[in-house]
């Protein structure tokens, strides 16, 4: 009967300090180790420096240009040819940290793309927004106090592209990112503006 494959002290001690250092759940350290002994056959507690990218990959954490870039900035902070068990955590959990940020700011590039859609823009983000169609929705539809007269004041002309209304909403603080959020569910769920802001409110009170 075959023995199974025990980890030695030294790699156990790692794993736990590892666990305590980064917060790291017990299911999350387990696909970590089985994506580093892949590499570290003799249960060293390390991996080659060229051999990280392929840990991290088989994590999910190299699906893109923006982490593969971040990932080589990191490595080349580290600067070493083999990297210990708790190093790779530190990468792990700084590219999923990371990873989680380009989400967020997707989510929030797609809730701009649909209010801007939503209130006269294209979906490719060309075209414009007039001021009068923005302030209208505000006060007919969602009820907001936003000062928006002041702040559309410093855009010439009567309407708006893509960069700016971000930014509008973007300086408009709060206010002015909830109307997007609002904007954004109300287009992708129906045609045309019948749900006011105020019955997300009451909805948000009751779900919470």
């Amino acid at each position: 009967m075959k023995r199974k494959q025990t980890i030695n002290a030294d790699y156990q001690d790692m794993i736990q300090q590892a666990k305590s250092m980064f917060n790291l759940g017990q299911d999350e350290v387990n696909e970590i180790i089985v994506e580093v002994k892949k590499f570290d056959t003799k249960g060293t507690g390390y991996v080659g420096k060229h051999e990280v990218d392929d840990v991290l990959r088989d994590l999910k954490l190299l699906d893109n240009e923006k982490l593969i870039a971040r990932f080589n900035e990191e490595l080349k902070i580290m600067n070493a040819k083999f990297l210990d068990f708790k190093q790779v955590c530190d990468l792990y959990c700084k590219l999923k940290q990371y990873q989680q940020q380009l989400n967020e700011e997707e989510t929030i590039t797609q809730e701009y793309i649909d209010a801007f859609c939503a209130l006269g823009g294209q979906l490719d983000k060309s075209g414009f927004v007039l001021k009068s169609t923005i302030i209208e929705t505000i006060k007919r539809e969602f009820e907001l106090n936003l000062e928006l007269d002041s702040i559309l004041g410093d855009f010439h002309g009567t309407q708006l592209d893509f960069d700016e209304f971000c930014q509008l909403f973007e300086n408009a603080g709060d206010d002015g990112k909830s109307f997007i959020t609002n904007v954004s569910l109300s287009k992708r769920n129906q045609n045309d503006f019948v749900v006011r802001y105020k019955d997300f409110e009451k909805w948000d009170k009751l779900v919470n």
